[in-house]
């Protein structure tokens, strides 16, 4: 288990769920506290201090929800459903990681059924006053056929990518993180 979804887990393990920062009393979203995939809380130079980002387990996928704070409490400025996929076996479920640049990485992957294992990462920035998806990377292997595999990567803010070693531009764009669905992918990106 990613060390973030341990420390999650111990923080949060006495209380039965978990209120959202950004509304309301009266109206604060409840959230089971087995549900919480991560909490990552990220400083940032910019026209925000830092951003609390929760991801947050539904039926098949994970909601994200990011929330900023610019020296007058902590406002929701995402919500993102079902931006990833998740699975309900060990090994189907999605995480959270901060990077040292301000960036968020959300990593979602099925590496235990199945002949397809694959593990998707999407990294978030804060550009131009916006939650963004940043950057894509798709590795994918077959249990059965070692030839079949591979590793996408695309730099969303520039459109450059690789997949298997060989260079594109891609023309799906950054994309603003509430657009985002765990369907959306750079095409050049499909497992041959």
């Amino acid at each position: 288990m990613p060390r973030s979804r341990i420390a999650v887990a111990g923080a949060i393990s006495a209380f039965a769920c978990l209120t959202l920062p950004g509304a309301a009393a009266a109206q604060q979203p409840m959230v089971p506290a087995m549900d919480v995939a991560g909490v990552e809380t990220v400083p940032i130079d910019g026209d925000i201090d830092h951003y609390r980002a929760v991801l947050v387990e539904t039926e098949e996928g994970a909601d994200l929800y990011i929330f900023t704070e610019a020296g007058s409490g902590w406002q929701q400025a995402v919500h993102a459903p079902e931006i990833v996929w998740r699975g309900s076996l060990s090994g189907q479920g999605p995480w959270l990681e901060a990077t040292e640049s301000g960036s968020l990485k959300i990593h979602s992957e099925n590496s235990s059924v199945g002949r397809d294992r694959w593990e998707q990462v999407l990294t978030i920035a804060y550009r131009k006053g916006e939650f963004q998806v940043a950057g894509y990377t798709y590795t994918y292997y077959e249990t059965l056929d070692p030839d079949h595999n591979g590793v996408c990567d695309v730099n969303l803010l520039t459109g450059k990518g690789t997949h298997k070693g060989k260079s594109f531009k891609t023309a799906l764009p950054a994309t603003v993180v509430g657009n985002w669905t765990m369907d959306t992918r750079p095409p050049e990106c499909a497992p041959e």
